[in-house]
């Protein structure tokens, strides 16, 4: 099956959401296209500010912790500051999420739908790529019946930060396939969880 695939947004994870937007506007150019604070629930959320330069969008993300440490401060603890996730765009994501599942690939939660002032936006999710590692893939659509979304819609973004905020709070420890029942075309292990 063969659905057009490009880079929509990569997203980063940073401690300092004012000095991330100076670096990223005042020195390498770009402009602030969208920006929400205290996106997610009462029990943690983060600020966020997505920025672009031509074709090139960046998400900007700061965790805001509350009951709960923010997902946004977990990777950060974890991982160090960094992409946590990069967004494929795509022309079919229904299409798409069918024909990953089809091969194993396992997604945090069901598909969101909203709308920006442009046209409607669906996104997608999947469990981290790796074992030991927090990042993901999002599949995103834009085009929808010659209306094309340009931005984010809050709700969208606050759904999926509460599919991953449920996975943080239960201690979900998920990959993107089951490695360990997949058959790799290689010997290598380190792939599989460690037992």
């Amino acid at each position: 099956m063969s659905h057009e695939m490009g880079i929509d947004h990569i997203t980063l994870c940073v401690k300092n959401l004012d000095a991330a937007e100076y670096l990223f506007t005042k020195i390498l150019g770009f402009e602030v296209i969208w920006s929400a604070r205290d996106v997610g629930s009462d029990k943690s959320s983060m600020d966020t500010i997505v920025v672009q330069r031509g074709n090139a969008k960046v998400a900007l993300m700061q965790g805001r912790d509350k009951a709960v440490q923010s997902q946004i401060s977990q990777f950060i603890e974890k991982y160090g500051q960094g992409v946590q996730h990069v967004a494929i765009e795509v022309d079919d994501i229904e299409a798409v999420c069918r024909e990953w599942e089809y091969h194993g690939v396992k997604f945090s939660g069901p598909l969101k739908e909203g709308r920006d002032g442009f046209g409607p936006l669906k996104q997608r999710f999947t469990f981290p790529l790796f074992p030991g590692s927090g990042v993901f893939l999002e599949l995103t659509q834009r085009q929808h019946d010659g209306e094309q979304s340009q931005t984010f819609v809050r709700g969208t973004v606050e759904a999926l930060y509460k599919d991953i905020e449920r996975d943080q709070v239960q201690g979900v420890e998920q990959t993107i396939v089951d490695y360990d029942t997949l058959p790799l075309p290689f010997e290598d292990s380190s792939f599989k969880r460690a037992s």
